[in-house]
């Protein structure tokens, strides 16, 4: 074996990691932003959780990723460490999809059509989606390139006796397991450990024997993405991410067994999976065995598991108990025993709208310091956004469920008063989810391009001025909603009449940075655009606490028609 075949063999995997992670990343930008929310919903039950695992696996092409995403969320609290153990499940089996797909029959031949095509699609193409469209095919076609480079290069040692002396010592199943293990945790993908075996089987220099040992170290080596993933989270999400080892080493002690046991003459493992390869695909060939050997594994882990799952994890209990007892992010202070309590259930919607008010609070103030924060990592910022991005989603819960409360509670008779106030929440809740919006939506793209796309950040004197409105916005935040929990319309009603201040700061801001962009700064020429949004998007907040104060005027009168400024300020509205 010459040295251009070694450079082929890193050069082909290297292509290969690239055009896998090319395709997670086109993908994820794709519906990357639904995925939280798909496994919200789609979690709640062993089956509808296995399938929401596997087929967000099958997209995003990596066990670990999904694993690490399901930690976060049993972290904030949007999913049970319970719901995720199917999930897990199913991104096991998921995982195996891509062996799969590049196993079929001379495929990697088209792979420099594949590129050529995506390549001068992404040139012509207009919006974003088509992009990432373009980039998901160019990766897919990278991997196909990849596998076609390293199953050359791999050739030669076909009558390379030093090779397939040490080829014939991994068949030992053990050693065979520890050489998948090892490779596996180093490169971080079991999907290039089964990628490159399979390379080695086009190329003729591996057999069944040996791969089979290799890709079930693979499954186990992969868990260590989702372990180091979950070290900054707390003990449930590390949780989450343990018992997929606890799992995948179930599954690799379960074929270990069966590959040990003889049978006519050869394993009792490989023989089977000769045999399903052969009935199920019509198709002997070595690379497909490989690639169905592969994912008989999960689905055998999985037979057994999910009866004894109860059991499995409380033994795991056992080894690695929780914290504290499992509970959901969800309303604590209204349920359906209230509806028919008019005043307490309008008491109680109350106080849970004033919870999401305090976590949308809870987000102003972080995202802000996202901006402020010049010492802040690109890493920690990046799982700052993730988890700011998280509290958007609690605040959704919570006004879905307060709306549905409020909508049980309508349904009772109701005095005039009563009905005012009811009609106040939902709109309060409503204002509330959409500021959440607004922050999550919004100012957080505007940390994502000032800081990943620009690489810049704010100059001086624009952090003097966003600190500023940020500080007014929150004021008038707060003092309305310590209104609203109150049921004092003072609160609101100063606000409304008295709007100088913001306009005037607003003015001074704007004036201050034209005067920074006349001079020629550069800094401040570079992040123009982001900053001018970020402004727009505080006066979209204030706009909203505008909304909840003037529907607090109007939900406070009395069936008289207001007079002075109260009247003036209902007329005039808030925008």
């Amino acid at each position: 074996m010459s040295i251009w075949n070694i450079l082929y063999l890193i050069g082909g995997l290297a292509i290969f990691l690239y055009g896998m992670l090319l395709m997670n990343s086109s993908l994820t930008a794709m519906a990357g932003e639904k995925l939280r929310g798909i496994m919200l919903t789609l979690t709640r039950g062993k089956v509808r959780g296995y399938l929401t695992g596997l087929g967000v696996t099958v997209l995003n092409q990596s066990s670990s990723a999904t694993t690490v995403l399901e930690a976060v969320l049993v972290g904030a609290g949007l999913m049970t460490f319970q719901q995720s153990l199917a999930v897990t499940l199913g991104a096991e089996l998921g995982s195996t999809f891509l062996g799969q797909l590049v196993a079929f029959p001379k495929i990697t031949r088209v792979a420099p059509l594949i590129i050529a095509l995506a390549f001068f699609a992404s040139l012509v193409v207009g919006t974003q989606k088509s992009r990432s469209v373009a980039s998901t095919v160019l990766g897919f076609g990278l991997l196909l390139l990849g596998m076609e480079l390293m199953s050359t290069s791999l050739e030669p040692l076909r009558t390379y006796r030093p090779f397939l002396e040490l080829m014939m010592k991994v068949e030992n199943p053990l050693l065979g397991i520890l050489v998948g293990l090892v490779f596996t945790m180093i490169v971080q993908s079991s999907g290039a450990t089964s990628g490159l075996v399979i390379a080695m089987a086009i190329s003729g220099t591996v057999t069944l024997a040996q791969a089979v040992p290799i890709n079930l170290g693979a499954s186990i080596g992969t868990c260590i993405t989702a372990i180091l993933g979950s070290m900054a989270l707390n003990r449930e999400a590390k949780r989450t991410a343990y018992v997929h080892v606890v799992f995948q080493t179930l599954g690799v002690i379960l074929v270990y067994v069966l590959l040990v046991v003889p049978f006519r003459g050869d394993r009792f493992w490989l023989v089977a999976t000769r045999w399903i390869t052969r009935v199920l695909l019509g198709s002997e060939s070595l690379a497909r065995e490989i690639a169905m050997a592969h994912t008989l594994m999960p689905i055998l882990n999985h037979l057994v598991i999910f009866p004894l799952l109860p059991l499995v994890v409380r033994l795991f209990d056992l080894v690695y108990p929780p914290r504290q007892p499992e509970q959901a992010f969800g309303p604590i202070h209204i349920n359906e025993g209230l509806a028919g309590q008019p005043q307490i259930a309008l008491e109680q919607a109350r106080k849970e709208i004033m919870r999401a008010s305090h976590i949308v609070e809870e987000m102003m103030q972080r995202s802000y310091q996202l901006f402020a924060s010049a010492s802040m990592s690109s890493k920690a910022r990046q799982t700052e956004i993730e988890q700011i991005s998280l509290l958007d989603r609690k605040v959704d819960l919570l006004r879905n469920a307060v709306v549905a409360f409020l909508t049980k509670v309508a349904r009772s008779p109701l005095t005039e008063r009563q009905s005012r106030e009811a009609v106040l929440a939902l709109n309060t809740i409503n204002e509330i989810e959409n500021l959440g919006d607004v922050v999550d939506v919004n100012i957080l793209d505007r940390v994502r391009k000032l800081f990943f796309e620009l690489a810049a950040r704010l100059d001086e004197g624009g952090i003097e001025d966003v600190a500023a409105i940020h500080n007014m916005v929150l004021a008038h935040y707060r003092q309305v909603m310590t209104g609203f929990a109150a049921e004092d319309p003072a609160a609101a009603l100063g606000l409304l009449t008295d709007r100088g201040p913001f306009r005037d700061l607003q003015a001074e801001i704007r004036s201050r940075h034209f005067q920074r962009l006349r001079e020629g700064r550069e800094d401040s020429l570079e992040i123009n655009p982001v900053y001018m949004d970020l402004l727009n998007h505080y006066n979209r907040i204030n706009r909203h606490v505008l909304h909840i104060a003037k529907r607090m005027m109007e939900s406070f009168e009395t069936q008289t028609p207001a007079k002075g400024p109260a009247a003036a300020v209902t007329r005039q509205g808030a925008d």
